[in-house]
């Protein structure tokens, strides 16, 4: 029965759990097409982190896709926020099962000083999760970053970008990055106006949510409903 139903793999942030995309899990979870899967990274909780190599994230996230394909799995999407979506990139190379993915604010640029006030509560609360990480899963963060471009190239399914305007983390060169090094012609890049970067947990996640359905489901819909900004 499986191969005939679509797995959606959805891949959070560094210092976020899978609490960030429960909005846009629930939702999707209302298709009875769709068997959608989420957990939380290696050295991530709600509370407190420990230590991970950046090897972990890849072999947690290598071992989901391979397991929904034993399962019967022909047809997967996977939905990577931040980090999320270098992992996302990264599966998608090595996949063909993987048919779509979505990148929202994908770092594979981070520390953005230029686009947030240093003083706005919202800022100080991503930045203090950062603070109490550990000095060594920060840097195997730093590490997978440093290597990410190298995963766009592999990218040949079809690809939506999701940009916020607002980020406070990812700067807006970074899905200009993405947009330009992914080889598949099936690629659409929109900006979320308003939008922070935890844009799933925000007063954006609808919106956005209900976009993301759209180009899941793909087809003429898709393409009279996609957007430029949302």
């Amino acid at each position: 029965m499986r191969r005939f139903r679509t797995a959606i793999v959805i891949i959070h942030g560094f210092t976020g759990n899978l609490y960030d995309n429960e909005y846009l899990a629930n939702y999707l979870q209302l298709n009875p097409w769709y068997d959608v899967y989420a957990k939380t990274l290696p050295g991530h909780n709600k509370d407190r982190f420990s230590s991970a190599k950046k090897e972990d994230f890849i072999k947690s996230v290598d071992l989901e896709i391979q397991t929904l394909i034993d399962y019967g799995y022909k047809k997967i999407y996977v939905i990577g926020h931040s980090m999320g979506g270098i992992l996302a990139t990264y599966l998608a190379g090595k996949y063909k099962e993987i048919k779509k993915i979505v990148l929202i604010n994908a770092a594979f640029l981070y520390a953005n000083t230029k686009q947030g006030d240093k003083n706005d509560s919202k800022i100080k609360v991503i930045f203090d999760k950062v603070m109490r990480t550990s000095p060594g899963i920060f840097l195997e963060f730093t590490k997978l970053v440093k290597e990410s471009k190298k995963y766009l190239k592999g990218v040949n399914c079809e690809t939506l970008i999701l940009r916020s305007m607002k980020d406070e983390v990812v700067p807006k060169e970074a899905a200009d990055l993405i947009y330009q090094e992914i080889p598949t012609n099936k690629k659409y890049l929109t900006n979320i106006k308003d939008a922070r970067h935890t844009v799933l947990s925000s007063n954006k996640k609808e919106i956005t949510t209900l976009y993301i359905i759209e180009f899941l489901k793909g087809g003429r819909t898709w393409k009279k409903n996609m957007k430029e900004e949302i």
